[in-house]
């Protein structure tokens, strides 16, 4: 017995020393001074499967323990659809409470085996709405019609703030979404129709999670500290977009268009670290995004190196099946699959981990997949901090609610206001209201009920109704404050007609709206204003003057009641702060909100979205009243359609010339009626305007010219032709512009922006001094010989230094040096790109560019902050008086020089020049000697072209033969171009084919036929037109340069069956040589434009081809960059290069 009892305390020593050995053992993952990947790396290896799949779980906290999260290693809790921190049901939670909640749930994760912190993750779509007292800010629809990237940003801050007060560290926002369609339930969550506001606003990330470090990569998360939040990007992708605006339905379009509509705010998230990015619980053609492999990972992950965590929305995976959970099994698989890194279970844990658990046990879930998914997981808690500071405590409770927090959301209110209408004519405006009248009615059941104005995601998932939900102000109190004491104010909520009429009111405040709505809830195929409110409206509004205030998460019928109401504003849904709404009613701020959404007549026209072919709306995207006011004020120099904004869709020259001239009245009525210039890209012709003539793109035509040496040089001729030959005793470097039919030009972009490392839009040019003088100077010195007006800075860097800071090359190289005459001009928001992220400091920016040498600043949208900015550094001496003086001389010797002062109006007598048949006949001769011919034949002796043109029977085919807008290319009505073929006049390839052949000749067009067909039809020969999608800029940047599908395919089915000529339709050389072999003749036609006849002129021989390679084309992209004169130069084909036929009138 006594032995015995010295063998068990002998064990029971080793294990108490074992144990200390292994407490006191280094755990580097717990070493906030060693790497970050060093961490994730040693924590995982400690990891059991067990573990990681607990990392890959989230769950409701109505469902979850402190126990719970310790024995199963959860990876995060989450508040959804309104679950509070109230013990009591119907009890409003204090900070506190939420604080004391979160860290108990945090206290089970810490007493795991490796103490691995959660995440608590919660719905903050406009604020901390589900937060008793929180500040509550208007929604997203909104805030896209104040198009304030700084006032997002801000709301971020403060959101990330409060949301802290409670312990929460990781929000599910921001909303993402691109809505095209108003029935959609979550259309106010969208902050716009258009991808370019979508992609400005991704702003609030930065004020959610901090500015990302200079140094860090693209793609990494970052968290910048205890004030900031993990925000997540959602939902990915195309949701905006489904059937009918059906919640959770199947968005139907093409590659281009989820690239193009869809997609761009997620390239700019990823650039702002967003930590997370929620799926989509919609399709894609068809394909269930939670299972969408080739997005999540191939696209998501591998294209655009996102290094965060993919998260599942609420029940996602349950989703993939129909009825829903009917296979949990296979949803998990397809799902985590997919990518999905982390799954919103949100209920039932122990089911999901059970499952993946088999499926990796079964290998039907590789390890490598859970490996990825915990080591994204874990990249976030590590960048987030949690490792060291776990625990939330009471030191931010004070920022809930706070009164600064409160003044941002009224400002948000105000600059989030449009004003639709404003007096039964221009003559008798309503607005602003006197605030002295003497009786004044206020009516509508959204005058007074902050429920109904905060919309759905407020306090409960679908939001409710009343004035105790939160704090806050509603409407009703907010006149009370902004009028006079001794205005009566009556407040009735539906009066009849009769009590209106007699009671002698000066005017009528009248807020109507929706009901409170969250996702599908929402979703609506009438668009209505509900009852008693279209009563309370009539009845008001036909007896008084009345301003009719919408309070609304998306537009909604009015036209029927438009003539009634004098004034109409659209509120949205403003949030707690409903003074913001009467700061602007009386006047202490203008109206300033554009519509980031078209406002329909009826909803049969829907889905209707700007740029559409048949675009006939109520109010038109972008509207905004008191344009003329605002330039008045604000002595603005010049304006500009940038990006393809026009006076509406398929405008005519008329209507540009009305809006043209509205402006500048508007700044001929200022004090000393100096006149603005209104400046567009007309980069291939006027390349924005509706039935206007669309010449090839540049590249196209350098290879028009007939010999090499130095083209771009050459090829500012250009300049002579837009402001007129410069006279004989012209100064150089003084600008030029020779009358009213012609235009002053912008020579861009100032300087070495085409030779950028890897050929990245807005990146670095690597090369020395002589190389940035021999190489991408040369165009500048011709153009300012040849009286340039205006020269427009590069994005782009030269060694590292913004070019829109570098005063060397603008100001000592460009003005003195070169002897630039006219005036320097910064790109779309160029100076904001100075810092990375841009804006983050944008009165350094000011300073930087103004200092630098940039004389007009294209802001585009927020000009009163560069006027704030740019008064202030210039009182403060940061930036000389000189500086601004030399700006100012230059802009108005441009002015003086083209004759704005005499004639500064536009009229009509030039309106019958847009799209006349001289210029297409002009456009078609351009085509003709671009294209060049790089085959003929599979020998010289057994040429293919010309065709014949009475032959039997002919294939066409290829989705570019029949397409204008691929034809046409990027800049073509839209920034990116569109697909179609009214999206402006033109002839197509197709179209142009039967004017050419004999009238006998059969023509079959198919755009991507199968083999089969081709060889069973006896065609003669075929024509196969296929080539790239649209793009512009950084849209465009491509590693891979291949012909996209189904290009490939229609090429391979028809050459290898017929005799065939292929015409690449590109914006550059793309990769052609593993199938060069299989066609007979090659015709690099580029990006023609509106006059496809211009091909078949060459392809039939009534002209013969001339075109030259004005670039090289290469083999292999790895060979890229390789240039003429290169070391290492093995083309495909070389500079230069070009086959030529002769004109021939040619027969079978």
């Amino acid at each position: 017995m006594e032995k015995c009892l010295i063998l068990l305390m002998g064990y029971l020593y080793l294990c108490l020393c074992s144990s200390v050995v292994e407490s006191s053992e280094y755990m580097k993952y717990k070493d906030p001074k060693q790497p970050l990947n060093s961490r994730i790396k040693d924590l995982m290896s400690r990891m059991t499967l067990e573990e990681k799949i607990g990392q890959m779980t989230q769950i409701d906290k109505r469902f979850a323990t402190s126990q719970m999260l310790r024995d199963y290693s959860i990876g995060s809790v989450l508040s959804g659809q309104g679950s509070t921190a109230s013990v009591v049901e119907g009890v409003k939670a204090t900070p506190e409470e939420w604080i004391d909640m979160v860290n108990d749930f945090q206290n089970g994760s810490l007493s795991s085996r490796l103490g691995i912190p959660m995440i608590y993750g919660i719905d903050a779509v406009h604020g901390h709405n589900n937060v008793y007292k929180a500040t509550i800010f208007p929604h997203n629809v909104g805030l896209g019609c104040a198009r304030d990237t700084d006032l997002v940003k801000r709301i971020g801050a403060a959101t990330a703030l409060e949301v802290r007060a409670t312990g929460i560290n990781y929000v599910f926002a921001p909303c993402i979404a691109v809505c095209r369609d108003p029935r959609w339930g979550r259309c106010y969550e969208s902050y716009s129709e258009d991808p370019k506001i979508v992609q400005e606003m991704t702003e609030i990330i930065p004020g959610l999670q901090g500015y990302i470090p200079p140094s860090s990569r693209k793609g990494i998360p970052y968290v910048g500290g205890n004030t900031k939040v993990a925000a997540c990007a959602k939902h990915f992708v195309g949701d905006g977009g489904t059937t009918k605006g059906i919640n959770e339905n199947n968005t139907v379009t093409d590659w281009h268009g989820l690239l193009s509509i869809h997609m761009p705010g997620y390239y700019s998230s990823i650039i702002k670290g967003v930590s997370t990015i929620m799926v989509s619980y919609s399709s894609w053609n068809g394909e269930k995004m939670h299972a969408n492999r080739d997005l999540i990972t191939t696209f998501l992950k591998g294209t655009l190196r996102f290094r965060g965590f993919v998260i599942s929305d609420w029940m996602g995976l349950d989703k993939l099946t129909a009825p829903e959970h009917a296979n949990y099994t296979h949803s998990v698989e397809a799902g985590i699959n997919a990518g999905i890194d982390m799954v919103m279970v949100p209920i039932n844990h122990t089911e999901f981990i059970n499952d993946v658990t088999y499926l990796v046990k079964k290998s039907l879930i590789p390890m490598s997949r859970i490996e990825d998914a915990v080591r994204r997981i874990l990249r976030v808690k590590f960048t987030m901090g949690l490792f060291e500071n776990p625990v939330a405590d009471f030191s931010f409770v004070k920022h809930l609610g706070s009164q600064a927090h409160r003044d941002l959301a009224r400002e948000a209110v105000r600059k989030s206001l449009v004003l639709l209408k404003n007096g039964k004519s221009a003559d008798e405006p309503l607005l602003p209201l006197p605030k002295n009248a003497p009786k004044i009615l206020v009516a509508g059941r959204h005058a007074n009920n902050l429920g109904l104005q905060c919309g759905g995601w407020t306090i409960d998932w679908q939001g409710k109704e009343g004035n105790n939900i939160t704090a806050g102000t509603t409407i009703l109190d907010a006149i009370t404050s902004a009028v006079e004491p001794r205005t009566e104010i009556a407040y009735s909520e539906n009066p009849e007609p009769e009590f209106v009429r007699s009671n002698n009111f000066s005017y009528a405040i009248i807020a109507v709206g929706e009901q409170p709505y969250a996702e599908k809830y929402g979703d609506n195929f009438n668009l209505t204003i509900p009852e008693p409110s279209l009563s309370t409206m009539k009845n008001v509004c036909g007896s008084i003057k009345c301003v009719l205030v919408v309070i609304s998460g998306r537009p909604l019928v009015i036209e029927p009641y438009l003539s009634d109401v004098d004034a109409l504003v659209a509120a949205w849904l403003p949030g707690s702060e409903g003074q913001g709404v009467t700061d602007v009613l009386y006047g202490d701020y203008g109206f300033t909100g554009k519509l980031s959404r078209t406002w329909f007549k009826n909803v049969d026209q829907l889905p209707m979205n700007y740029g559409d072919e048949h675009y006939d709306p109520l109010f038109s995207f972008a509207l905004k009243l008191c344009n003329r006011i605002n330039i008045k004020l604000a002595l603005t120099g010049s304006l500009l359609s940038g990006g393809g904004s026009v006076p509406r869709a398929e405008a005519t020259a008329e209507e540009w010339i009305d809006m043209v001239n509205n402006f500048q009245n508007g700044s001929l009525s200022s004090r000393l009626g100096i006149p603005m210039i209104y400046g567009i890209d007309a980069v291939h012709g006027n390349n924005n305007v509706y039935k206007a003539t669309i010449f090839p793109h540049n590249v196209g035509l350098g290879c028009a010219r007939y010999e090499n040496p130095k083209i771009v040089q050459e090829m500012t001729e250009i300049i002579l032709g837009l402001q007129g030959d410069v006279p004989a005793d012209s100064r150089k470097g003084v600008p030029y512009i020779g009358g009213n039919n012609k235009v002053a030009a912008c020579a861009k972009h100032f300087v070495g922006d085409g030779g950028t490392t890897k050929g990245i839009n807005e990146n670095n040019t690597v090369t020395d001094w002589h190389g940035l003088l021999s190489i991408h100077m040369p165009g500048y010195y011709n153009s300012i010989i040849k009286g340039v007006s205006t020269i427009m800075v590069s994005y782009s860097s030269w060694n590292g230094e913004k070019m829109h800071a570098n005063r060397d090359l603008v100001t000592n190289f460009l003005k003195d040096t070169l002897n630039f005459r006219g005036f320097v001009i910064s790109d779309w928001q160029g100076i904001d790109r100075i810092t990375s992220p841009e804006g983050t400091n944008y009165t350094y920016s000011v300073q930087a560019g103004i200092n630098a040498g940039i004389d007009m600043i294209m802001i585009p949208m927020n000009h009163t902050d560069f006027i704030n900015d740019l008064t202030y550094l210039v009182e403060k001496n940061v930036i000389p008086m000189s500086r601004i003086d030399d700006a100012v001389k230059r802009i108005l010797r441009v002015k003086f020089i083209m004759g704005l002062f005499e004639s500064p109006m536009a009229d009509y007598s030039f309106v019958d020049y847009l799209g006349s048949q001289k210029h297409r006949d002009l456009a078609r001769e351009a085509v003709r000697k671009s294209l060049v011919l790089l085959k003929n034949g599979k020998s010289d002796s057994e040429p293919l072209l010309p065709l014949p043109k009475d032959a039997p029977k002919i294939l066409v085919a290829g989705s570019h033969a029949n397409n204008l807008g691929l034809q046409c290319g990027g800049w073509t009505i839209e920034w990116q171009g569109k697909e179609g073929n009214n999206i402006t006049a033109g002839t197509t390839i197709l179209n142009a084919i039967p004017s050419t052949v004999g009238p006998d000749t059969e023509i079959i067009y198919k755009a991507n036929p199968e083999a089969d067909f081709v060889k069973s039809n006896d065609f003669s020969y075929a024509i196969v037109v296929i080539g790239e999608q649209p793009y512009a800029e950084t849209m465009g940047n491509n590693l891979n340069l291949t012909i996209p599908e189904p290009g490939l395919s229609t090429m391979k089915n028809v050459c290898g069956s017929i005799k065939c000529v292929v015409v690449l339709i590109s914006g550059r050389p793309l990769l052609i040589e593993p199938y060069l072999s299989d066609v007979d003749a090659l015709v690099a036609a580029w990006l023609l434009g509106s006059e496809g006849q211009g091909v078949t002129d060459v392809l039939y021989g009534d002209y013969g081809f001339t075109g030259k390679l004005s670039r090289t084309w290469f083999k292999s992209v790895d060979q890229l960059p390789m240039n003429y004169g290169d070391e290492h130069y093995d083309p495909l084909f070389p500079l230069d290069f070009g086959l030529e036929t002769k004109p021939a009138n040619t027969t079978a």
